[in-house]
């Protein structure tokens, strides 16, 4: 018998899979894929837009099937502004967005991105979507540091559990790169975030690093019993090239990413960020 994690698990990807079929099937039926091509009467380019589907609430796969969460919303919402577009979604696993935005196949990646240097060379970073609060979520049973943690030594010689290649573990591991005598002790998985923090609660793990929001959301829906733990401002600042999350688009595109950012700009000023964040998480995350 499986858990009802992972029948949970195993009724998203199929829910993946089905959108994806779907948008193979919408794909075809619109002929060409190049920016500017499309199959209506009325002529609009074509954008594709690349997530991973996760995760929640950031995006995801609702009960009707369909994408749904604060980075799909808002995406949207800047289309809506948008009408010489047409923006269509694939989903697909975390490292084909960004194969697929070097190949063009993708011209924009919606998944609450981190910036990092080779990002910026490699990619369009849109102006900030989401600020960022990161927390060490532990285990119940694991030794808990006092207070807001101020440095990742503190630590040292605990089990943590991520992906590879997310912002968390390029974090730990660059920690690890520079502090060869006091070591955190990593494992990757490809296993989805839920069953990572659930890993966590039940003792396999001793924390894992993810953002506040995510941590609350969790916490609500699945009845986690973790212990979550602040970091600081200061540790914020020396581990992050920035404390935001962004839309990514390919480079080529940077007629698309002005007008993206002058729309994002509008619905910050006139709340519809703010309405959005409230209506995923419960507080306001719309950047400074």
């Amino acid at each position: 018998m499986f858990s009802s994690s992972k029948k949970g698990l195993f009724r998203q990807r199929a829910a993946i899979v089905a959108i994806m079929l779907s948008t193979a099937m919408g794909l075809y039926a619109g002929g060409s894929k190049e920016p500017g091509a499309s199959g209506n009467s009325e002529t609009k380019t074509i954008i594709y837009a690349a997530t991973a589907g996760m995760p929640r609430p950031f995006s995801y796969v609702n009960a009707d099937n369909k994408l749904e969460g604060h980075n799909i919303e808002l995406i949207q919402a800047i289309f809506a502004r948008l009408p010489q577009y047409e923006l269509r979604f694939e989903v697909t696993d975390f490292p084909s967005i960004f194969s697929g935005l070097d190949s063009d196949r993708y011209q924009l990646g919606v998944n609450n991105f981190g910036m990092n240097n080779e990002r910026k060379e490699k990619y369009i970073f849109s102006d900030p979507i989401f600020k960022n609060t990161d927390i060490v979520a532990f285990s119940p049973t694991a030794k808990i540091p006092s207070g807001k943690i101020g440095s990742f030594r503190e630590l040292a010689g605990l089990t943590t559990i991520n992906a590879t290649g997310n912002n968390a573990s390029t974090i730990l591991q660059n920690y690890n790169n520079a502090n060869a005598d006091a070591q955190i002790k990593l494992n990757y998985t490809d296993a989805d975030l839920v069953t990572q923090v659930q890993d966590v609660e039940n003792g396999k793990y001793d924390f894992i690093l993810l953002d506040k929001p995510l941590y609350d959301e969790y916490v609500k829906v699945y009845d986690l019993k973790l212990k979550a733990v602040e970091i600081t401002p200061e540790l914020l600042a020396q581990i992050t090239n920035s404390p935001y999350t962004y839309f990514i688009i390919a480079k080529g595109y940077e007629k698309l990413a002005g007008e993206i950012n002058t729309v994002l700009r509008e619905l910050v000023k006139d709340g519809t960020s703010k309405a959005i964040n409230l209506k995923y998480f419960g507080s306001d995350y719309t950047p400074d």
